[in-house]
């Protein structure tokens, strides 16, 4: 910190107090704009920082793209496994429906079988 009072005991003896009053407080003012500016030092770390944050960046970028990329091959694997899923359940429609013939031409057969069996106990009697 600086001490404009003491800048200023110092001058008054050499000049006129408005004058050495003046010049104190001028040199307090740029002490205090000095303060708030920015280092070489304190710049080149913000370089390096925003560099840093520029690279950082650029790999998110690329792991986003990756998984886009991903994402879209998941997508179309689900695409194939809801068509095959799709033919799956048509066969199996299909299946049932053939099964549920099945049973009828078997129970008509049973009974085809049946009435044979009559037939030839009536045959066998006589």
């Amino acid at each position: 910190m600086i001490d404009t009072l003491q800048i200023y005991e110092q001058l008054k003896d050499e000049i006129t107090p408005t004058a050495a009053k003046k010049i104190a407080e001028a040199i307090g003012r740029v002490y205090s704009e000095l303060l708030n500016t920015v280092t070489k030092e304190e710049f080149r770390e913000l370089k390096d920082t925003v560099a840093e944050l520029a690279e950082a960046q650029k790999r998110t970028e690329q792991r986003l793209t990756r998984l886009e990329a991903v994402v879209e091959e998941l997508a179309e694997a689900q695409k194939r496994t809801e068509q095959r899923l799709t033919r799956l359940e048509a066969v199996v429609e299909e299946l049932a429906e053939a099964q549920k013939r099945t049973e009828q031409e078997l129970r008509k057969l049973i009974g085809e079988h049946r009435k044979t069996r009559e037939q030839l106990g009536g045959v066998s009697h006589t």
